[in-house]
């Protein structure tokens, strides 16, 4: 079992990850629009960055191996403030990943397959986290 966890999804991070992304929903951002949408008065934390949440684990996990495919799904949310766990289980090669937001809400499930070898591109790079 791998796990890695972040006691408290900070708000601010939200915006940077909405720049990145080129996601300008506002309920990512500004907590009015989260709340008239009904996620009440936090933001919503974007999908890619609850994913993003898995890909560290598996990569604090196996930091020697690239990863090579993903199947995700989104299942719920994951607001400013909220602690989460991503928790995984290994079968070779393959991590059957979940993300949940304490104290057991299931928000996101992921199959993610690692190739099985040294990332080190021969410059010295490895998987970096996100």
């Amino acid at each position: 079992m791998s796990a890695w966890e972040l006691g408290a999804v900070p708000a601010e991070a939200m915006a940077l990850w909405c720049e990145a992304l080129g996601d300008d929903n506002a309920i990512h951002v500004d907590p009015a629009a989260a709340e008239a949408l009904g996620f009440g008065p936090r933001t919503v934390n974007p999908g890619p960055t609850n994913l993003a949440y898995l890909l560290n684990m598996v990569m604090e996990a196996r930091p020697d191996r690239e990863i090579c495919s993903i199947e995700a799904a989104l299942l719920g949310n994951v607001l400013a403030g909220d602690g989460v766990l991503a928790r995984g289980t290994w079968d070779q090669d393959t991590c059957d990943a979940e993300l949940v937001v304490a104290p057991d809400n299931l928000v996101l499930r992921a199959r993610i397959e690692t190739d099985g070898r040294d990332s080190d591109d021969g410059e010295g790079f490895r998987s970096q986290r996100l």
